[in-house]
């Protein structure tokens, strides 16, 4: 049995206005590194103990790393850590006159022997 021109127009409305945001709702950015904000949140005022390596970018021209929601190219500090090196899955850092490597997802991405 076809629909009444009346029911089509209220049920694209329903459907229309059930995809509309809820005012006062936050949206969340899926792209968005998962610790992106929370170091800040949570240690304001003081200085961060750790890193954490949210993404690499590594291209022919350049190479950047997102550590704890900063982006930083070699050379420059993050959180009282000099970037050494930029790879595909992970960071060479020097803090306090020794050298760590942040990995990159650490709990999936296995090395080949």
């Amino acid at each position: 049995m076809p629909l009444r021109t009346g029911t089509r127009f209220a049920l694209a409305l329903c459907a229309t206005l059930t995809a509309l945001p809820v005012p006062g709702s936050a949206l969340i950015d899926p792209t968005r590194p998962a610790s992106h904000g929370q170091a800040a949140a949570a240690h304001a005022g003081e200085p961060r103990r750790g890193w954490t390596l949210d993404s690499t970018l590594v291209a022919p021209d350049r190479r950047v790393a997102v550590i704890n929601g900063k982006r930083v190219s070699a050379g420059e500090s993050v959180d009282g850590a000099r970037v050494i090196e930029i790879r595909k899955l992970d960071v060479l850092i020097q803090a306090d006159g020794r050298r760590m490597t942040l990995q990159l997802l650490p709990d999936i991405v296995r090395k080949q022997p």
